[in-house]
């Protein structure tokens, strides 16, 4: 007998999509968070931040931060795409484990339910801190 259900032996499409975002969004949470990090100590911290100044805007550049940090519209975009990419990547992890120990298909269903509705909520606080601050 085969250690993987019934439902794995045909993966479906979204299954194959999902499975392919979590490998790519893993490289690019790297090359954004390097390049973040990079720009903020090449760029951003040549005025003399400390090194908690430059990682927090690094990843959180916001416009009433204590140095004169440019805070425009792509770093929003960069911002919010890297956090969603973050919630998204994580709740399809979640997902996945929880596809893997629940066997009851009611009790299945009402936990992936619990994961959409914790994802849109996320993704939408998400959304109002990166574009209100």
């Amino acid at each position: 007998m085969s250690i993987y259900r019934a439902s794995h032996k045909n993966p479906s499409k979204f299954e194959l999509y999902a499975w392919f975002y979590v490998r790519v969004s893993g490289v690019l949470f790297l090359l954004m968070g390097a390049f973040d990090i990079l720009y903020a100590n090449l760029v951003v911290g040549r005025g003399g931040m400390t090194a908690g100044e430059q990682m927090r805007w690094a990843f959180f550049p916001i416009s009433f931060h204590s140095s004169a940090i440019p805070s425009n519209a792509f770093w929003q975009i960069w911002s919010f795409l890297l956090v969603s990419m973050a919630i998204t990547h994580g709740m399809n992890g979640l997902r996945v484990i929880l596809d893997d120990y629940i066997r009851h298909p009611l009790w299945l269903k009402w936990w992936q339910a619990v994961v959409w509705l914790t994802w849109a909520a996320f993704l939408a606080m998400a959304t109002w801190i990166v574009f209100s601050f």
